[in-house]
């Protein structure tokens, strides 16, 4: 059995959670057989290395949307991901903390922030905080009378935000808060139009009428606000709005457009701000990776034919390619973080959500798996699963209504517990329909592996090269002897097989 000497920490910081957070917004069967290529070293001595990659930041993150009392079970929750960061949604309201232009900020309604701030800070977690809610004195009126709260910003109050951000950025570097990272938006890529309430959860600088879909304009914003911000924090972090990014191409506008689909021109929305000369000015592309479950043992995230992002890899690696070929032609390369994502029950398929299945939750706890350490190997340099409670948007949470852990939290857990440490390696060619990561680990070298279809194959392991095997809730998998290797079962759900170096 391994153990990490690193999950101490955990349980010291939650010690300490528990007494100082106070209530806060966290808002089938055919057998194929092959046998891996593994090295064998004869007459070698191995030696555990418990400070290998240490520290190490975690790839692994959350949001929350819920309140957290001390002591409570979503507490608990938290910590035992030992997840390296947090979203916080929510949280700062320019229009609460500045309702008047040029008054003074009011620094009492972000109590409860700041005191999340301070756990957090005892957790060892990173928080990305969003400022996304504006005053009604620096944004446009929309066509329905309605002031814009989302965006966009009116172009002479791109200083006033700066000067805000300022302050912002002021406050929460000091040890006590520990903010470096600033997520500008959330969804900037929505036009706020297509709300028929000046209330949004998007970041709507989007613009159905501009070229751009209104990422120029969102870039001229940056090139003044994202200097304040680093002259203030030379350590910050400034991060786009994380993108929802519809789709990989333009189709035309019709005359009223769902919001989730913003009219399929979203995909413009970087290259405004490309071509606003704003890419000196923010230091992450963050974007968003949602799938619906339709009933089926499938491959939600790369094996749909008719998936909008399938022909590019699938909804992660397609994402990032699209995204890394649109920076590519401006002679940029930034780094990618999906700070959303999850699989949905929707509710455009009520045979299968209403209410979900257990089958739902499994094909979550895979989708989890399966997408996590395929974005890893593709160069993405974090994640956040939307939310950690539940039941959460479209039941995409990891916890159900009670806090407790769902398929999908334990999924989670046990990826976070096999890959703590880790190091990408490459992959590992198991065999024909078996697709396996292999990452550097303080035991030695753990591959994640899993069929590609739903059915049942089994590999080979070398006895002298193999010390464990577990299944993805973390279950001890005793594989029988055939010649000298072990032979595991693997299915479409994913295992862990650790292995000498």
């Amino acid at each position: 059995m391994k153990v990490t000497i690193y999950r101490y920490r955990w349980l010291i910081a939650l010690v300490i959670l528990v007494g100082v957070i106070s209530p806060a917004v966290f808002s089938k069967q055919s057998v194929g057989q092959a046998a891996v290529n593994l090295p064998v070293a004869a007459n070698n001595l191995y030696l555990p290395v418990v400070i290998k990659n240490f520290p190490w930041d975690s790839l692994f993150g959350v949001e929350v949307g819920r309140t957290i009392q001390p002591g409570s079970t979503l507490a608990d929750r938290a910590m035992e991901l030992q997840v390296g960061w947090l979203r916080m949604n929510s949280r700062i309201s320019w229009r609460e903390m500045q309702p008047v232009e040029g008054g003074a900020i009011n620094w009492t309604v972000v109590a409860a922030f700041e005191n999340e701030l301070r756990a957090l800070k005892l957790a060892g977690i990173k928080p990305i905080v969003i400022v996304s809610d504006y005053p009604e004195w620096a944004t446009y009126t929309r066509t329905d009378g309605l002031p814009s709260y989302c965006g966009p910003l009116l172009a002479e109050k791109f200083s006033a935000y700066a000067s805000f951000m300022r302050s912002l950025a002021n406050r929460y570097k000091q040890p006590e808060f520990n903010v470096h990272n600033w997520e500008i938006g959330n969804e900037p890529d929505v036009d706020p139009e297509l709300f028929g309430t000046n209330e949004s959860v998007f970041g709507c600088w989007g613009d159905m009428e501009d070229p751009f879909y209104g990422g120029r304009h969102y870039g001229e914003m940056l090139k003044v606000v994202a200097p304040i911000i680093k002259a203030e924090d030379p350590s910050a972090q400034v991060w786009i709005g994380g993108l929802l990014l519809d789709r990989p191409d333009s189709v035309s506008v019709p005359p009223s457009c769902f919001p989730y689909t913003n009219c399929g021109r979203s995909e413009l929305f970087l290259q405004g701000i490309l071509e606003a000369g704003a890419a000196p000015y923010f230091d992450v592309v963050p974007f968003h990776a949602y799938i619906a479950y339709r009933g089926e043992t499938i491959d939600y995230d790369n094996g749909d034919p008719f998936a909008l992002w399938y022909s590019l890899g699938g909804i992660v690696a397609g994402k990032a390619n699209f995204l890394r070929q649109m920076m590519s032609t401006y002679g940029v390369d930034k780094p990618l973080f999906i700070n959303e994502i999850g699989l949905m029950c929707a509710e455009y398929y009520p045979d299968v959500c209403t209410p979900p299945t257990d089958d739902f939750y499994q094909a979550q706890a895979d989708f989890l798996v399966r997408t996590l350490v395929r974005g890893w190997s593709n160069g993405i340099t974090g994640y956040t699963w939307y939310t950690l409670d539940g039941p959460g948007w479209r039941y995409g949470g990891l916890l159900y209504d009670s806090s407790t852990p769902r398929p999908s939290f334990i999924a989670y857990q046990q990826l976070s517990e096999q890959l703590y440490g880790g190091r990408y390696l490459g992959t590992v060619g198991y065999g024909t329909g078996i697709e396996a990561y292999r990452f550097s680990v303080p035991a030695g070298e753990t591959h994640v592996v899993w069929a590609r279809f739903d059915e049942t194959l089994t590999i080979l392991v070398p006895q002298v090269k193999f010390i464990e095997a577990r299944d993805r809730s973390g279950a001890l998998i005793t594989p029988p002897i055939v010649g000298e290797n072990y032979q595991i079962s693997v299915g479409f759900e994913p295992v862990y097989v650790t292995v000498h170096p």
